[in-house]
């Protein structure tokens, strides 16, 4: 395949996915309401949020679900941790560079507003990221996409970490969608980060 054919293909990705990963527990039981309180309050308002699932008794599984149009929102248990995943499914506007940016926004806002419900005992750490693109069409779990990629992620992290190097290793089987870890040495809170990628 044309390296260049690759590269546009996965600019087109809309299925974008950021999980930061929990520094205490969160009551799942506690979260059901708060995810229902979304809802009803429309706390998103430009995405249509449909309904509250919980998989709580699944083991490392997707946990306490808001399924949304748009995307889907989730406290899960994804590889045995405990973090906030933010997945966005259809309907990302903008180009490439613009859609992941929104997407690690939208998480942010999401763990802000989570740190923020009292009694739920949330907390985030910002050291470790998950990206994820959802889909293995346009965007193979290989090497070719994640050059394509770099250029694009490496500006929203020199926005979230100013002044710092992030690692990106790639993660997972080929067969699986491409997941990427990122680590930085952060110390910084999630209300720190939204504040900078919002600037």
């Amino acid at each position: 395949m044309n390296p260049a054919a690759g590269t546009e293909k996965a600019m087109q990705a809309q299925k974008l996915q950021v999980k930061f990963f929990a520094g205490d527990e969160i009551s799942e039981t506690a979260l059901v309401p708060v995810f229902h309180d979304w809802i009803r309050e429309r706390v998103v308002p430009d995405e249509l949020l449909i309904d509250v699932a919980d998989y709580s008794h699944v083991p490392d599984g997707p946990g306490v679900m808001i399924i949304g149009h748009q995307a889907d929102y989730a406290v899960d248990r994804d590889g045995g941790r405990q973090g906030f995943t933010y997945s966005r499914k259809r309907l990302a506007e903008g180009e490439f560079a613009a859609r992941v940016e929104d997407t690690f926004r939208r998480a942010l806002r999401s763990c802000v507003r989570l740190e923020g419900k009292a009694g739920l005992g949330a907390r985030f750490g910002t050291g470790e990221v998950i990206f994820r693109i959802q889909d293995r069409l346009l965007a193979p779990n290989d090497e070719a996409t994640v050059a394509a990629i770099r250029p694009v992620l490496d500006a929203v992290l020199a926005k979230l970490y100013p002044g710092q190097t992030a690692k990106v290793e790639s993660i997972g089987e080929p067969r699986e969608p491409l997941t990427l870890r990122i680590t930085v040495s952060s110390t910084a809170g999630v209300s720190d980060l939204l504040s900078r990628i919002d600037a």
